[in-house]
């Protein structure tokens, strides 16, 4: 019996050791052949997402230059200068400054019949002219396709190979400011992508990536994928790495022909994690397997040893004659069947004594029936007992009755008071919700009345005062040439720069009461251009970070964004003493987020909950009173010596729709 009991059990073992190991390996195959390639799909997925990332931040570029040539030919001065040749054109807006700012390379302007009127080649590292044989000084062919404008509104924007690398171009027809024609020429911009505008674009999309061309054919033969599958039909090709994806694809240019390959580098952080999924579930599978198999046999041993060892317990308190003759001895771990017939001779034994013990037992049962009966006859007289004491009880509980009701009317009485109370307040509160609706909408209006003053003052002092003063330095510049008299000549040379200064002053307050760039090219690029204006000025160095605004704001909206940003710099300059500055624009889901963040001096306490400094004038006051208004929240965390970060948020949905009513 014993050998049949470890046959069964050797097999039970077996089994379950043979179905651990089969779920282990099943498992393991399952996320090698399945689940690994989905991964790898998703890994393809997220780097061709980096790719296609990259490419569009190239084409915001192209985007971004084409609005400033389409500023530049559709202006009423350039129409003028294309007819004319006036050389005041060209000493007002064609300064290196100009090129410098907007980081431009090239201007070329030509007449209708392809003869050229203006070449400008700028290096903007030496300021002076760079070499370009694909846009020669000489001009270009009349049937050149930049020079292809069949309608006032056509447009080409795009790449152009060069041997100084590939160029940005912009060309677009001359017409009025009012967009309309007869078209007297065409206008064209570029703007080389140096190593600055690459780390820059690396910087807004966070993707490593080269740019070579189709003709580098040293660089093209290191390249392990095979490149000459990519066309229409396969716009992407990948080559795998154990820790990194590379994409390749095709960039083209303004004529829509491959010139150069685009190369992503993206990381495998799935492929990681799934291998190291993997390892897990198999060593885990394989201990828990383990583990389950000795457990239960550990409590199959035990389970043998409980049942004889119960059996055993109730034989010897039912036959105690029998546990005193016999000598006690331990139950040994292993079953066997001689154990089972000394379990049948001592149940015999018990059943035996249990019938000669029960005419004992009805012995008992009748004593105890004669106790119980005077145990009734007790109960029954504590019985009416209890009833008398519940009686009065009764009593008690009626007079509380009456204490409640009467308490319960006053409470009534009170709580009628309380709601009418209640009422009013809420009628308070609703009048109080309705001011703050109406100040709110008081403060939108302002903030649109004030951008649309400054935008016009701006406007004014540009085409009135701005336009004068370049027709004095005009007549001034005549006088100098036609004037002999020493004297004469010095004061009318220091008149000229004096003049020539004030035009600089008068476009620097146009610039800061409503800055173009603004509304043009948007709040990124404005932030760029304030940033640059701040290190010339006050040689504070600002890092900045801007999402893309959502399409429901409007420009009075995006000039509050930046004047504020403007007026945290200035106290930052003014008070904070500090040599830099971070500036983030975040758009999350429930609003505008703005951070403004210095390595100064910090501030007082006191001046974190007033948001005032007293040798500051309003300072951050006026900016937490105008943020306020429309719904914001303004948030100040500094350190003493350890600089300030302030945080303004801004709900979206509230400023879209104050900004746009």
């Amino acid at each position: 019996m014993l050998w049949k009991i470890r046959l069964i059990q050797g097999k039970a073992f077996l089994s379950l050791f043979l179905l651990v190991s089969i779920y282990s390996l099943a498992n393991y195959f399952i996320i090698k052949l399945i689940v690994s390639p989905s991964h790898l799909q998703v890994e393809h997925h997220l780097a061709q997402q980096e790719m296609e990332r990259l490419t569009e931040a190239l084409l915001r570029e192209e985007e971004a230059l084409g609005t400033i040539a389409h500023d530049w030919s559709a202006w009423d001065d350039t129409y003028n200068f294309v007819q004319n040749v006036n050389p005041e054109y060209i000493t007002s807006n064609l300064g290196n400054t100009t090129f410098t700012n907007i980081k431009l390379n090239l201007l070329y302007i030509f007449r209708l019949d392809g003869s050229l009127v203006l070449s400008r080649r700028l290096n903007l590292e030496t300021e002076k002219d760079m070499g370009l044989p694909e846009l020669p000084t000489t001009g270009l062919a009349s049937n050149h396709p930049l020079l292809h404008h069949p309608e006032k509104d056509s447009a080409i924007n795009g790449i152009l190979k060069t041997v100084r690398g590939p160029l940005l171009i912009a060309s677009h027809p001359i017409i009025t400011s009012e967009n309309t024609g007869p078209i007297v020429g065409t206008l064209m911009l570029g703007r080389l992508l140096t190593k600055e505008l690459m780390e820059k674009l690396k910087r807004q999309t966070k993707v490593e990536y080269q740019l070579f061309g189709l003709d580098e054919r040293e660089r093209l033969s290191k390249i392990p994928a095979d490149i000459h599958s990519l066309g229409p039909q396969t716009p992407f090709v990948f080559y795998d790495t154990e820790n990194r994806i590379t994409v390749y694809s095709l960039l083209l240019d303004y004529l829509g022909k491959p010139q150069w390959i685009l190369e992503v580098q993206a990381d495998r952080p799935i492929t990681k994690q799934s291998s190291n999924i993997l390892r897990y579930v198999l060593f885990s599978n394989i201990g828990i397997g383990l583990i389950t198999l000795l457990v239960l046999l550990i409590f199959y041993r035990n389970q043998l040893r409980v049942v004889t060892s119960t059996f055993r317990n109730l034989i010897d308190q039912a036959l105690p004659s029998r546990t005193k003759s016999q000598p006690e001895s331990p139950l040994s771990l292993d079953f066997n069947t001689d154990e089972f017939s000394r379990l049948s001779d001592d149940l015999r034994s018990m059943i035996a004594d249990f019938e000669q013990t029960s005419e004992h037992q009805k012995n008992i049962i009748s004593e105890h029936t004669t106790s119980r009966r005077q145990l009734n006859n007790q109960m029954v007289k504590e019985i009416k007992e209890r009833l008398q004491i519940e009686k009065d009880l009764h009593e008690v509980q009626r007079n509380l009755e009456e204490q409640v009701e009467k308490r319960t009317r006053e409470l009534r009485q009170a709580n009628t008071v309380l709601q009418d109370e209640i009422v009013i307040r809420k009628e308070k509160e609703e009048e109080l919700i309705n001011h703050r609706k109406r100040l709110r909408a008081l403060s939108s209006e302002l903030m649109q009345i004030e951008d649309k003053e400054r935008r016009q003052l701006a406007t004014d002092l540009h085409d009135q005062v701005g336009q004068s003063l370049s027709v004095v330095k005009m007549y001034v510049d005549g006088l100098i040439a036609s004037t002999s008299d020493d004297g004469s000549l010095e004061r009318l040379k220091l008149i000229a720069s004096i003049i020539e200064q004030t035009v600089q002053d008068v476009r620097t307050l146009t610039f800061e009461l409503s800055p173009p760039i603004l509304y043009e090219l948007g709040l990124n690029a404005a932030l760029e251009w304030l940033a640059e204006d701040f290190l010339k000025k006050y040689s504070l160095k600002i890092k900045s970070a801007c999402d893309a605004c959502p399409k429901c704001t409007t420009p009075a909206f995006l000039a509050l964004i930046f004047r504020t940003i403007r007026e945290l710099l200035i106290n930052v300059v003014r008070h904070a003493h500090a040599d830099t500055a971070e500036v983030e624009v975040r758009c999350t889901g429930k609003g505008v987020r703005i951070t403004v963040m210095d390595n100064g001096c910090g501030m007082k306490n006191e001046y974190q909950k007033d948001g005032e400094n007293t040798n500051g004038g309003f300072g951050l006051f006026s900016v937490r009173e105008r943020v306020i208004n429309i719904g914001g929240t303004v948030v100040i965390d500094s350190q003493k010596g350890k600089g300030t970060t302030i945080t303004i948020t801004i709900p979206i949905k509230e400023a879209c729709v104050q900004s746009s009513s």
